[in-house]
């Protein structure tokens, strides 16, 4: 991609965060309609405003290009550049009034992810990462933390709950290997590990939307963020995840998955 397409397009990534961002923030612990979705979670009016806002902005600015938003489904698939969008990553936090949950908007070339953003609208933080450059959080770089031994690290993850039968082993296992586990963190754990505060971070049942604008904002900190298998995350990537500050934590995580495969 030209690098003043990369320019515009973060600037614009940047513009879109600040938008939805005092949406979140004049509705936050106000009354909340509350929807479930198909699957049985929950989806509120704030989730479903967010998503409208940013649809309404790409469309007017890049009409040519595809949306793939969690609430509101897929538009333009085929074009070269894509938007993917979670207008409220955590909506349980965001139910209990805990400022945990943020939005995540990645931008797609060719189904890679090339810009993503995590922006936190209560607590004031956003990274920023660009396929090629450093990760920026609030406009300071940021960079993951050196973690050699699965016994010294801290890990995440999002909510026990989410693992089923045949996930809930290596959960199991990670929580055993590493000193500590944290949970609930939602999007701002993958946050805190691209600033060095988090060393290794596994989940389940994650769709697309939840987890590829993690993927320039983690490896821009200079960390490491995958399937379960080791691969490459894109548009059709599955919904296992695991992501390290240091790439021998997340070598050694594998190791662990893979052996209870």
């Amino acid at each position: 991609m030209p690098g003043h397409e990369y320019d515009e397009y973060t600037g614009f990534a940047d513009r879109l965060a600040d938008c939805v961002r005092r949406i979140i923030r004049a509705e936050f612990l106000k009354p909340v309609r509350i929807l479930d979705k198909h699957d049985g979670s929950p989806v509120t009016h704030i989730d479903q405003a967010v998503e409208d806002e940013l649809r309404t902005l790409i469309q007017s600015h890049y009409p040519q290009h595809g949306i793939s938003g969690e609430e509101r489904g897929d538009t333009r698939l085929e074009s070269e550049f894509i938007w993917i969008l979670d207008p409220v990553d955590g909506t349980l936090p965001l139910l209990a009034g805990i400022p945990v949950f943020g939005t995540l908007i990645a931008l797609l070339h060719h189904h890679r992810p090339v810009i993503g953003i995590i922006d936190m609208p209560v607590t004031g933080e956003r990274w920023l990462g660009v396929e090629g450059r450093p990760t920026f959080r609030n406009g300071e770089a940021v960079r993951v933390r050196s973690c050699a031994d699965l016994a010294a690290a801290l890990l995440s993850t999002s909510n026990p709950d989410y693992y089923g039968d045949s996930d809930r082993p290596a959960l199991q296992s990670l929580r055993e290997a590493c000193r500590w586990t944290v949970y609930g963190g939602s999007c701002l754990a993958n946050g805190r590990l691209a600033s060095g505060w988090i060393d290794l971070g596994i989940d389940v049942q994650f769709a697309i939307h939840d987890y590829l604008a993690l993927v320039p904002v983690i490896r821009g900190a200079g960390g490491v963020i995958s399937d379960w298998q080791g691969a490459e995350l894109s548009f059709n990537s599955g919904d296992r995840i695991v992501a390290a500050g240091d790439p021998r934590v997340r070598d050694r995580a594998l190791q662990v998955l893979q052996n209870l495969a």
